[in-house]
């Protein structure tokens, strides 16, 4: 692929939005549990997290798609990334990825694949100033998700911090699986193969011990250090010496508190 070199003159329009920064990273993302349970797509951490800030764009009354306007500089200051005409030309091309890599998502109701690649478009200014259009076909998984339910929501700032796309994927699982919102230990469960379609592992890595080691163990001891309200624990079940199913348990949760004590209001992301 060839690259996108720009000049000097990207500089000369940054400016200082800390503030700017730090209400966008503490915004959310929202999606249909079907982008995260039955997409099959595989993303760098980096592409990951571009897309993660531009669905974070999206108000929870939107009906439809708007360009999202950006630029290098914001999404490099979100992101935490070292202000360079070397980060830019890298987020340049993270959005031609994005462009062109497929996401497939399978529906069981109508017994059909969307293949879609996750922007529609995008334009990159000289001086870095970005407009990028998410594609249509992703409507269904990120619009009006009031009315259709089954959405995970998370803060952008989680998935920001995060190193591994292997630790990102995972985190997200466990963010669908609490579906009881803390009321009771969330639990993602699924076959070895499975899970390694689910968190994009490499097709070398089809031995559980290797899996394990290389993928899963990473992720959640990554996870568990970042992460406040996340205790990841790994059960197995075997038959024989094969592990046929695995158990991720979220131990921080139910939450043990004196009955006394105020419950912390939930914020619903849907009725900001």
């Amino acid at each position: 692929m060839e690259r996108v070199v720009f000049v000097t003159e990207l500089f000369n329009s940054d400016r200082d939005f800390s503030e700017d920064v730090i209400k966008q990273q503490n915004m959310v993302v929202a999606q249909h549990n079907d982008l995260i349970t039955k997409a099959k797509y595989d993303l760098t951490t980096n592409e990951i997290k571009v897309m993660d800030y531009i669905i974070s764009k999206i108000k929870p009354d939107d009906e439809e798609f708007d360009v999202v306007d950006s630029s290098l500089y914001e999404i490099s200051k979100v992101l935490g990334l070292k202000r360079s005409g070397r980060t830019y030309n890298q987020l340049t091309n993270t959005l031609r990825n994005l462009r062109q890599k497929e996401v497939i998502i399978y529906n069981e109701e109508t017994e059909t694949a969307t293949v879609t690649g996750w922007l529609k478009e995008f334009d990159v200014s000289r001086t870095g100033q970005v407009q990028a259009e998410i594609s249509l076909k992703l409507a269904p998984y990120l619009l009006a998700l009031k009315t259709k339910g089954h959405y995970t929501q998370h803060v952008l700032k989680d998935t920001i911090q995060l190193d591994s796309k292997y630790s990102i994927r995972l985190y997200k699982l466990m963010r669908e699986a609490d579906k009881r919102r803390g009321k009771s230990t969330p639990v993602v469960n699924h076959t070895p193969e499975k899970l390694a379609v689910l968190m994009s592992a490499p097709k070398s890595y089809n031995s559980w011990g290797r899996l394990n080691d290389k993928v899963i163990k990473p992720a959640i001891n990554e996870i568990n250090l970042k992460i406040e309200d996340m205790d990841l624990e790994l059960r197995t079940k075997k038959r024989g010496r094969k592990v046929v199913e695995i158990e991720i348990h979220n131990t921080f949760y139910p939450i043990r508190r004196n009955k006394s004590a105020n419950d912390v209001p939930m914020t619903n992301w849907l009725e900001i």
